[in-house]
């Protein structure tokens, strides 16, 4: 590894800690100010449906974001694959951090909807635009991804096979950047959104999932053919 990504990558985990940080921070600052019960999860229609006692609602994100921090370099070394990480650092800490910011994110709206009940309708447009941006990050850096057991389309096939693997996260890369979009311009429009989101994300996995049987397929038949 050359200096210069070892540098990204001490900037980009630096990034993560404060983000984690940052929101363990906010918790015990607010902590005072919140209602003995706040809101963790809303439908779509904009009203909560489900609260937690603040003394678990207020730690909930932040331990999962720590949790999914140290997990994710734990993953990394018990991958059977753990050899291919070299190949693509950056674009996996890149993902990681996205994911924990996408929390972030969610716990930040969570807080301010807690604060403000009168944007409770807009917490479903919040989250969907957050996750549609979620997707664009992920589907630029998929198709960087080599061979590994935890991150990417992980299928029998791809496994397999490396050609399949590649060309089924470029696949996948673009699907997400595609999902991602639509999520985006849901939140704007709002319209038939459970549909509409729900069905860009089923063709999101199971386009490149059936693209990676078809493609070892066929290039089993080319070698059988020979």
């Amino acid at each position: 590894m050359t200096n210069e990504n070892h540098n990204s990558l001490r900037i980009i985990r630096g990034v993560q800690f404060a983000m984690v940080a940052a929101m363990f921070i906010a918790g015990a600052i607010l902590y005072a100010r919140l209602p003995d019960v706040i809101p963790t999860h809303w439908g779509f229609d904009g009203k909560p449906n489900g609260w937690s006692p603040k003394s678990f609602g207020v730690w909930l994100i932040p331990g999962l974001s720590l949790f999914f921090m140290i997990l994710f370099p734990i993953l990394q070394r018990l991958d059977p694959k753990s050899q291919n990480y070299e190949n693509f650092q950056k674009p996996w800490a890149i993902i990681q951090t996205s994911i924990l910011g996408y929390l972030a994110y969610i716990y930040a709206v969570t807080m301010f909807v807690t604060f403000e009940p009168a944007y409770n309708a807009m917490v479903g447009r919040f989250v969907i635009f957050g996750m549609g941006i979620l997707f664009v990050v992920l589907g630029n850096y998929l198709g960087k991804v080599r061979q590994n057991y935890f991150v990417g389309l992980r299928t029998p096939w791809t496994l397999d096979d490396p050609e399949v693997w590649q060309k089924s996260q470029r696949l996948a890369g673009w699907a997400f950047v595609l999902c991602g979009l639509v999520a985006i311009i849901e939140s704007l429009i709002w319209i038939a959104v459970p549909y509409i989101f729900f069905s860009a994300v089923v063709l999101t996995v199971v386009v490149p999932i059936a693209y990676s049987y078809v493609l070892a397929k066929e290039k089993k038949k080319i070698a059988a053919a020979k």
